[in-house]
């Protein structure tokens, strides 16, 4: 999960450095591509050792089996972290090759200010990765087009720089220079089919214009420069940071600033009080009417009850309010459910309809997070406490998980399997691990009834302990004796060299051995495999990376 909230302008102005083949030198060229912080504001770096230790080729081959696609969120994440953290260069003949192979993998994870940066101090640079051209793009995203336009090299063939001529020249009003960079763009790599209608539309003055995008800066500048409309659909596609852009300008319609700021919320740039803060002024709007699950939990959970007047109060004191007068209390037309119990029945179906994607699920838990901490706990059921508890598990927020579970123990009548796992996994994010407590998870977790899904579900649990250094009781010793014997797949020499990369100061070498061994799916991880990456991970002081990946196994939303 992501923790940097970047504002979008710090990320432009980081970026707003001239560039060195299309646009003239900064003179980034003289600092080290190995020692160069690339970590943002308040990171911490993965270790001051990343590439100590260790053989560049050997580096080079971690680092190529990677498959950047398939990765969880946390896995992304620390590789992000590790690849952006300074430190010496390794040894051996590779050094080169290796810095563009983390090049490469920066670019496929997004991380633009870290490529823009490290582009400019390598000698070699891989295919598709234009350091000049972020540079530009994200200046062009500030509104800087008259002078990315006088810096820019006329003479660039790649596709970036021959749709920017063309927008340049539309921008000056030198058409027959538009005209010319779009015949160069076809015949070249061909420029976007929406970069050309949108051009043409403008030269020829159409009324009827493509939609804008938020896809790259050199949209952004089009799309205004064409005075483009803006669409739901195209700011769900966009680049987070020009998603927060969008969300943070007033000028622009509050309904799309709202969809802008779920996807940059999602992304980490902007934190959910600005993401709640902008949904309530679109609920509170005069006549507002819900259109989703969210909206109408929103709008439900800013209402109050209307209070009974006196003698409708003195009826029911008298015991002859009957249930039809319920409508007195909350003001209605007719007889319906209490509104708090409306509130809790929207607030669960808010968070069902984002529990297909992890990423969306902890945005709205994000968004209800002050009203998971206040709503009363006798105006939910069982299951509707069971999913408030899942909600705070995914913020990672330990005591109001476990508030919501004894919440959901109690109207249950006791403690379940689900209610235990989910205590179980609330323990790794908490100091507080009192023994009897994990007894009481473990007697849950382990038996004679429990389905194999159960049994592979608790030994997951236990292992993550183990890592965590909780004490485990003998029940939960003896469940991982007991499966040991199903482990003859496991491979125990890539345990033994991460584990000995980790003690032996190769903290690059031995995380990414960790990236292989999880390989996109840590869930399927052997018991001892599990313990093995949990207890690197924490090694190497990264317990929050240590949490998030414990909670991806577990299978929440984290």
């Amino acid at each position: 999960m992501s923790s940097r909230l970047i504002a979008p302008v710090l990320l432009a102005g980081a970026l707003s450095l001239t560039a060195g083949a299309q646009i003239r030198s900064s003179g980034l060229e003289d600092v080290s591509g190995w020692t160069s912080n690339l970590l943002e504001r308040g990171e911490t770096a993965i270790s001051d050792r990343v590439w100590a230790s260790s053989e560049a080729d050997f580096l080079l081959s971690l680092m190529e089996g990677l498959n950047i696609e398939e990765m969880t969120e946390a896995e992304r994440e620390l590789l992000s972290r590790l690849l952006r953290s300074p430190s010496a260069k390794p040894s051996g003949e590779d050094a080169d090759a290796l810095q563009a192979e983390r090049l490469r993998l920066l670019e496929a994870l997004g991380e633009r200010r870290a490529v823009a940066m490290l582009g400019r101090q390598v000698d070699e640079v891989p295919d598709g990765v234009d350091a000049d051209a972020i540079i530009a793009d994200n200046r062009l995203a500030a509104g800087e087009l008259g002078l990315v336009c006088d810096q820019m090299n006329p003479e660039a063939a790649e596709r970036f720089w021959l749709e920017l001529r063309i927008i340049c020249g539309v921008e000056s009003g030198n058409l027959a220079e538009a005209e010319l960079a779009l015949e160069l763009a076809a015949g070249e790599e061909g420029a976007d089919p929406w970069v050309t209608e949108t051009a043409i539309a403008i030269i020829a003055e159409a009324d009827e214009r493509p939609e804008a995008r938020f896809g790259s800066g050199l949209q952004v500048a089009l799309s205004q420069l064409a005075e483009l409309e803006g669409t739901a659909d195209a700011l769900e596609a966009a680049r987070p940071d020009l998603a927060a852009d969008y969300a943070n300008d007033t000028r622009n319609p509050l309904a799309l600033r709202l969809v802008a700021a779920r996807n940059a919320t999602g992304a980490g740039l902007l934190d959910s009080p600005q993401y709640r803060s902008l949904y309530l002024d679109y609920v509170n709007v005069p006549a507002f009417e819900p259109e989703t699950p969210a909206d109408e939990a929103l709008y439900l959970l800013t209402q109050e009850p209307r209070p009974m007047s006196q003698p409708a109060r003195d009826l029911r004191n008298e015991g002859t309010l009957d249930i039809e007068d319920e409508a007195f209390e909350l003001g209605l037309d007719s007889p319906q459910a209490s509104l708090e119990t409306r509130q809790a029945d929207a607030l669960v179906a808010a968070l069902e309809a984002a529990s297909d994607n992890a990423v969306d699920y902890r945005t709205m838990a994000g968004l209800f997070q002050e009203d998971l901490k206040s709503f009363p706990v006798d105006a939910v059921t069982a299951s509707q406490a069971l999913e408030f508890a899942n909600a705070a598990l995914a913020l990672q927020n330990a005591s109001l998980t476990n508030f919501w579970l004894d919440a959901a123990e109690d109207a249950a009548g006791g403690a379940s399997r689900q209610t235990a796992r989910m205590r179980g996994y609330s323990m790794v994010l908490s100091r507080e691990r009192d023994r009897g407590a994990v007894e009481a998870v473990v007697s849950q977790l382990v038996g004679d009834d429990a389905s194999p899904e159960a049994e592979a579900d608790a030994l997951k649990l236990f292992s993550i302990w183990a890592g965590f250094d909780i004490s485990l009781p003998v029940a939960a010793r003896k469940a991982l004796v007991d499966a040991s014997a199903d482990e003859a797949g496991t491979p125990g020499g890539a345990l033994v060299a991460m584990e000995a990369a980790a003690r032996g100061g190769a903290h690059g070498e031995a995380i990414l051995l960790l990236l292989n061994a999880t390989d996109g799916a840590p869930g399927e991880l052997s018991p001892m495999t599990l313990q093995a990456v949990i207890s690197t991970l924490r090694r190497f002081g990264a317990e929050a990376d240590a949490q998030a990946l414990a909670l991806e196994v577990a299978g929440f939303q984290p």
